[in-house]
């Protein structure tokens, strides 16, 4: 018994010497990276507290991302902690010029690999996160887009490690979620924008209603909402469930889609009777047909600009057959079901 409880004091009263304090590092939760006249500049957001409620930024550039890390060790008297990063920022510079950012964070054993990738416009690169000193913006990026995921489904999240899987997966290309800067009367608010890719320094993006049916192209759906017309009138339908199927035909280079879709009726102003199975069945073949035009036009868009975000050669890649993305042919079928008729306005 004696020996035990020797044995506690001594654990108890001995120091570690590879031990710090949190105080003792400089906590990244979020950087800013661009690319200028053959370097590299950082912005980064530091926590100077555990509950995210004070922050500290700073600006350092060098010709590597270790040399900018290094710089924000020396400034802030500090050991660098990037475990706890939650959003990379990327300007438009750093996909232009197809800058190789990927290796400090794939080689760094600091690096966890989890946090979220956005992309921004250069200019407003010093406001993002000065917004608020009193509250981490790498945070609050996050909320937005947690958000967006279960009400809206116009943006896509987009890991670092799976920023990586896309750049090396053959028939398979990033798409970016957007951050901007709007005026909220007399102060500036991020907002989360829709979803953009890069063709020979041309930057696209989708519209609203493009990168929700991207999302519903790759079974990325909590819940949404969809406005579609019925001659000439409106109506909504409020998105439950999606389930994208994929099927191949390598002798008839035919990539089938199958949707199916669990809605309910919103704002209804058509004609057609809901509380009828004639009307349910007209209004289902309206839904269906304008689904299938808008997902084409995504689909559309991908090939036009030979650019498969969508990852539509990815599939049948692995089903033995290296087809070019415009040599497939895409068959799209959607089933809606409509489960309830909600509001309906006569």
């Amino acid at each position: 018994m004696k020996k035990i409880i020797l044995i506690l004091l001594i654990l108890l009263t001995s120091g570690c010497k590879d031990y710090k304090e949190i105080n003792d590092f400089a906590i990244i939760s979020g950087i800013i990276l661009d690319y200028n006249n053959n370097q590299y500049e950082m912005i980064s957001e530091l926590l100077i507290n555990e509950k995210d409620t004070k922050i500290e930024v700073i600006k350092t550039n060098g010709k590597t991302i270790d040399e900018c890390l290094s710089k924000i060790s020396k400034l802030s008297n500090k050991d660098i902690f990037i475990s706890h990063l939650k959003t990379l920022l990327l300007t438009e510079n750093i996909i232009n010029n197809k800058i190789n950012i990927y290796d400090y964070f794939l080689r760094s054993s600091k690096s966890k690999m989890n946090f979220y990738v956005y992309i921004i416009d250069s200019e407003i690169k010093d406001k993002i996160f000065n917004i608020n000193k009193n509250e981490s913006m790498s945070s609050y990026i996050q909320k937005m887009m947690t958000y967006n995921d279960k009400i809206y489904s116009t943006s896509t999240s987009l890991k670092f490690i799976e920023l990586v899987y896309k750049n090396l997966e053959p028939g398979l290309e990033p798409i970016y979620p957007n951050l901007i800067l709007t005026n909220n009367e007399k102060s500036k608010k991020i907002e989360l924008n829709n979803l953009s890719f890069f063709i020979n320094n041309e930057k696209i993006t989708l519209t609203n209603e493009q990168s929700l049916y991207y999302n519903m192209l790759i079974n990325n759906i909590e819940k949404s909402i969809l406005n579609l017309t019925c001659d000439n009138n409106n109506y909504t339908l409020l998105i439950n469930d999606v389930k994208t199927e994929k099927n191949y035909n390598k002798d008839t280079n035919i990539l089938t889609l199958k949707i199916n879709i669990n809605s309910n009726v919103n704002n209804y102003e058509c004609k057609y009777n809901l509380e009828t199975k004639n009307g349910i069945n007209k209004l289902n073949s309206i839904s269906n047909n304008e689904i299938k035009t808008k997902i084409n036009e995504v689909i559309n868009i991908s090939k036009k600009y030979n650019y498969d975000f969508i990852g539509l050669q990815n599939y049948t890649i692995k089903h033995k057959d290296n087809i070019k993305l415009n040599d497939i042919k895409i068959n799209i079928l959607v089933n809606n079901e409509i489960n309830s008729i909600g509001e309906i306005r006569k």
